[in-house]
Order: structure tokens, then C-alpha cells, then sequence
């Protein structure tokens, strides 16, 4: 397996990529988006119960942490956490991703800059009822 990564690598720096993989970065990989698709789905699952029925469910499918713990054969919860930090910066790079580049940074605008209580517009029109 070394070798066919080995001579992937090779291809892909022929070919101009500023890009290596190895067999434990697939592994990595899997464990991030697998955890991060658990997570997503148990969160989803559970919005609508009640903390007796979150229990229940908790019970019948787990732990996505475990889960992928005991795909990737670590013997403890505390090894696959690593992975938690690994989601954590994958969302930041996402939400970070979304901010278009000429976003300006409100803590740029002055205080004074920024209009008086008393100046703000207010819209004091009754909403309309559908």
C-alpha cells in the first residue's frame, strides 16, 4: 500500500499538485467526516425529544465517539477525542470559508462612527397578520 501512495505522490507532483497523501491521512479523514456525520444525525434525530426519549435513543445508537472508536480498534474514548479537535477546526475553516474577502470588520468602525440610540431608525408599523 506504501507504494501505491509513493507513486501517487509522484504523479501528482509531475502533474504540478501541491498535494501527498499516505494510507493513516485516509484514516484521519474517515474518522473527521465519519464523526462529524454521526454527530450531525444524532443532533438532527434528537431535536425534537424529550430528555427521556434522548436517553432512549442514546442507548440504542450509541455514542458517535465510540462508534468510531471502535472502528478505528483504539482501546479508549480518550485516543479518538484527538478527532473532536480536528471537527472543531474543520467547522472554523468552513465558517471562515463563508465571510466573503471584502467583509469589514465591524470592530474597524469607530464608536463614533456608529449613530446615536436616539438616531436609529425605527419601524413602528404595525406588522401586517397573514
Amino acid at each position: 500500500m506504501e507504494k501505491m501512495f509513493a507513486e501517487a505522490n509522484v504523479r501528482c507532483a509531475k502533474a504540478g499538485l501541491d498535494l501527498t497523501a499516505h494510507a493513516h491521512l485516509l484514516r484521519h479523514t474517515f474518522a473527521v467526516v465519519t464523526l462529524e456525520q454521526l454527530q450531525r444525525g444524532h443532533i438532527a434525530a434528537q431535536a425534537e425529544l424529550t430528555p427521556q426519549q434522548r436517553g432512549h435513543y442514546s442507548r440504542i445508537f450509541g455514542d458517535p465517539l465510540d462508534w468510531v472508536r471502535r472502528r478505528l480498534g483504539h482501546r479508549s474514548v480518550v485516543t479518538t477525542q484527538i478527532y473532536l479537535h480536528a471537527l472543531a477546526e474543520l467547522e472554523m475553516h468552513t465558517r471562515m470559508a463563508l465571510v466573503p474577502d471584502e467583509w469589514e470588520d465591524p470592530r474597524a468602525i469607530p464608536v463614533s462612527a456608529l449613530p446615536a440610540d436616539d438616531e436609529a431608525e425605527h419601524d413602528d408599523t404595525p406588522m401586517a397578520m397573514s
